[in-house]
């Protein structure tokens, strides 16, 4: 519980993801998200031609979007929104669900994240 605590102190805020300084110049349409998207691909698959890269970059996406959800649904919880706290959970029960799947699948005789 300790951990999870820290983990949502230094969550991100909502607004901080949506507006981001950095991206205040440009409109965050779906291209222009989707090209970011593409762009760390690339340059993860540059730097490193085992697929076992692309499964690590997954894990952590599911890792953080299982924090930024647990985050939220503690947030509306404390609003006293527990519909809606429910539902952030959930979601973030989904990206679990992705991980355990991710753990389970094998991309290579090194891949090291393959459950024992």
């Amino acid at each position: 519980m300790d951990e999870l605590s820290n983990m949502l102190e230094n969550a991100p805020q909502e607004e901080d993801l949506h507006a981001s300084a950095n991206n205040s110049d440009k409109e965050l349409t779906p291209e222009y998200i989707q090209n970011i998207a593409e762009e760390a691909l690339d340059f993860a698959s540059s730097k490193c031609k085992d697929p076992l890269v692309h499964k690590v970059i997954m894990m952590a996406i599911c890792s953080r979007m299982i924090e930024w959800h647990t985050h939220v649904a503690m947030t509306q919880f404390e609003e006293g929104n527990e519909q809606s706290g429910t539902c952030w959970m959930r979601d973030a029960g989904k990206f679990q669900a992705m991980m355990d799947s991710l753990v389970n699948i094998g991309v290579g005789p090194d891949d090291f994240t393959v459950a024992e």
